[in-house]
């Protein structure tokens, strides 16, 4: 929810005498930046995470593309673009080390 959201919950609660609510609220109010910076550190790291597969995946198709056909013209692309795949995913993994140590 957003901020405004919850700012139309309050005057709600207001109206209806809820004390119990808006203390609740207020209380979801004051942590909402610290939450909301939380989820944006969790989505940034499953947003690596998944680039970390996308790799991995890319590099098992180029894999097997050399296995089946080793002797082609476009064998060493493949190995360039192998090379090229292999240092993002070590980039990719000192992004990830690094916010887990972080987080921590």
């Amino acid at each position: 929810m957003s901020i405004d959201d919850y700012l139309d919950l309050l005057n709600y609660a207001k109206a209806i005498n809820d004390e119990q609510w808006q203390a609740d609220l207020l209380e979801q109010l004051n942590n909402y930046e610290m939450l909301a910076e939380e989820k944006k550190q969790v989505d940034s790291v499953r947003a690596l995470w998944s680039r970390f597969d996308d790799i991995n995946l890319l590099l098992m198709q180029l894999f097997d593309k050399l296995r089946e056909q080793e002797d082609t013209t476009d064998s060493g692309l493949w190995r360039e673009q192998m090379w090229e795949l292999k240092m993002e995913r070590i980039h990719v993994a000192k992004q990830l080390q690094a916010r887990y140590i972080r987080i921590r």
